[in-house]
């Protein structure tokens, strides 16, 4: 008797049946693997970007906006320092590398970032580059910039194209400074972070807009006083530091001596991650879990309907000669085919889904994602979802197992 081949044929005649509980099922598998892939993508990106950078300064205020605003660009600044406190990090001997950020303006939404030309040569802990140039050049003056991949594809920009920002951290109409266009002279390549929203620019490019801006103002409102004799400002700094140990000391010495703020972004970030992602995580993995366990019930209340429905032809196999395991076997077959078929499909559905949403979504936390690897706990949730649908059979197939041949042929 070929048991394999009759389960299957089982499943076939009920095939409408089996194509919803195998649904269920399957999605029962997608979700929480959806759920830790993209939670690990989350927390990968985030510590990434934050690994580079041992301490930014910016303006008093919450010490993860700061980070999110200045190095992830997902939260709006929390003011601006002077310019001078750039310099004197540059004179301490103890910090090897400094880049300033001025924000302030956006196109199409994208942020433009007023930095230097450091940013060609920032590597992060793993000595890789901070955004690497994948064609044209890095500007040399003011007005040029370079733009992240994308902004390259959300924009249409080219090398060469010109453009003009708005004031503000988000589109709106009538913010353009149209006397001051920008030339595109690069495009950087992709990396899954921050840079690949940004559009890098001289800070002296953002000193000009604004102080033409603040000119203006000045004008309109009476005030003799010249923006360009007012003290220069930048949106916050960052630093690398001769040893990790630097760290608290620099931090606590500028919080406490300065009328700015120091923030670790690996120490907000891990801070972050414990307080509300992983919560938020757990939560999902919760309700995952509801969702596997209906899937259960669906699987194992669909067996039992089949196995009350087929009494008779159970009675019949076994008067015929079969064994009461080979009954078993069978029913509980039909468990096993769609479970390992489940697991197969969710998986499809989970990582196929992401590699879409990364190709055609705009969210910045799916950009870059690997969606075909397999995230850390994974393994874990497929064997507890095969086992939890392989057991579902057994109940059903011992029902087939007891039944009495002859009582249920008469």
């Amino acid at each position: 008797m070929n048991l394999p081949g009759i389960s299957l044929r089982a499943l076939r005649t009920r095939r409408w049946v089996s194509l919803l509980t195998l649904l269920s099922l399957s999605l029962g598998v997608a979700l929480p693997c959806a759920i830790l892939r993209v939670r690990e993508q989350v927390e990968n990106a985030l510590l990434r970007e934050g690994r580079g950078i041992d301490l930014v300064v910016g303006a008093k205020g919450s010490p993860l906006q700061l980070v999110l605003s200045t190095v992830h660009h997902l939260d709006l600044p929390t003011g601006n320092i002077p310019w001078r406190q750039v310099e004197e990090f540059r004179a301490d001997p103890r910090v090897t590398a400094v880049l300033p950020v001025g924000l302030g303006d956006n196109f199409q939404g994208y942020r433009i970032m007023g930095t230097d030309t450091a940013a060609r040569n920032w590597r992060d802990a793993e000595d890789r580059s901070f955004a690497p140039l994948e064609d044209g050049a890095w500007f040399a003056k003011d007005f040029e910039a370079v733009i992240g991949s994308e902004v390259a594809r959300g924009t249409g920009l080219r090398i060469g194209d010109r453009f003009v920002g708005a004031h503000g951290l988000v589109a709106a109409p009538g913010t353009d400074h149209d006397q001051f266009p920008y030339t595109v002279t690069g495009v950087l390549g992709e990396t899954g972070g921050a840079s690949d929203r940004l559009i890098l620019v001289s800070i002296g490019s953002v000193w000009a807009v604004h102080e033409e801006e603040q000119n203006l103002h000045n004008r309109m409102f009476g005030s003799g006083r010249e923006a360009a004799n007012t003290e220069r400002e930048v949106t916050a700094v960052w630093l690398k530091l001769r040893s990790p140990g630097l760290r608290m000391w620099m931090r606590e010495e500028i919080n406490t001596d300065t009328e700015a703020m120091a923030a670790a972004p690996m120490d907000e970030l891990l801070r972050l991650s414990r307080s509300v992602l992983r919560p938020m995580r757990d939560g999902l993995l919760a309700m995952a879990a509801v969702v596997v366990g209906v899937s259960g019930l669906a699987v194992l209340s669909t067996l039992l309907q089949a196995a009350e429905r087929r009494r008779r032809d159970w009675a019949l196999l076994r008067i015929l000669g079969a064994h009461p395991r080979e009954v078993f076997l069978l029913v509980w077959l039909e468990a096993v085919w769609l479970t390992l078929a489940a697991v197969g499909i969710g998986l499809i559905i989970a990582h196929g889904g992401l590699h879409a949403a990364a190709r055609f979504t705009s969210l910045p936390v799916l950009r870059g994602i690997t969606p075909w690897r397999l995230a850390e706990g994974e393994p874990t949730v497929l064997v507890a979802v095969a086992v939890l649908g392989i057991l579902a059979g057994v109940g059903p197939a011992l029902s087939a197992y007891r039944r009495s041949p002859l009582r249920e042929a008469l």
